[in-house]
């Protein structure tokens, strides 16, 4: 199986982040670890379910508010 070049395949728009894939080597841990340890989701979860407009944080609460369509905290 081909290695999958992390860099291109990440949906995250902030690339400045020190933890996106396109900074260093390491693929997308750098960032899952970050998110995990301050119970939020990657950005890239929510791209995949409707985008990040509108909101204030990445916690795992936004992340099941955004897949269940619901808007409001």
């Amino acid at each position: 199986m081909k290695p999958i070049d992390a860099a291109k395949m990440c949906t995250c728009r902030d690339r400045d982040c020190p933890n996106h894939p396109a900074n260093h080597d390491q693929g997308c841990t750098p960032c899952i670890l970050k998110n995990l340890t301050q119970r939020e989701i990657p950005s890239c979860f929510f791209n995949l379910a409707g985008g990040t407009a509108g909101l204030d944080s990445f916690y795992f609460e936004d992340f099941a508010r955004r897949v269940l369509g619901e808007n409001t905290k």
